[in-house]
């Protein structure tokens, strides 16, 4: 179950944790999946890049956050709640999330635009080291200047390059 709230987002897995994993397991990079047919349309959607990386990646993405995400288990059930990292922006008129305190993300949309521009394009990893984002975010970015018609992407998956238009 997915439940999506105004200031957080929560994963519900009924059935617990795979059998014989404990949530400090996961915690040391242990990863079995609950429900690979989830993995797969995760994967197939290009929201996850690969199998057993998200719990990393999430604490990441928080790393710098004055809010954390829960992660908890009980008999038959695992949740993870994520805080809305955007809240903030959305009330104080864009201003840039966690990972990048400094310049507002018009201004990153326009770094990553210039950088296109004088290189002759710009990939996802290019995005993250330019603006200091992670994966997930840099992705976003980039779909959404390519939905503004600004880029042009070429190419799939991690070999998709993004051009001006």
């Amino acid at each position: 179950m997915v439940n999506v709230y105004e200031d957080r987002i929560e994963f519900v897995s009924l059935g617990g944790l795979v059998s014989g994993l404990e949530l400090k397991s996961i915690f040391l990079g242990v990863s079995q999946s609950r429900n690979p047919n989830l993995a797969a349309v995760f994967y197939r959607m290009r929201l996850i890049e690969s199998y057993g990386t998200g719990i990393g990646k999430i604490e990441r993405a928080y790393k710098a956050c004055p809010f954390q995400p829960e992660f908890e288990t009980a008999k038959g059930v695992f949740r993870v709640t994520l805080p809305n990292r955007n809240e903030e922006q959305e009330a104080e008129v864009q201003k840039i999330d966690c990972a990048n305190n400094d310049i507002s993300l018009d201004e990153q949309k326009n770094l990553i635009i210039q950088y296109a521009r004088e290189n002759g394009s710009i990939t996802r990893k290019e995005v993250e080291d330019l603006i200091g984002a992670g994966t997930t975010k840099a992705f976003r970015l980039l779909k959404e200047l390519c939905e503004a018609d600004k880029l042009e992407q070429k190419g799939s998956g991690k070999l998709s390059a993004y051009f001006i238009k």
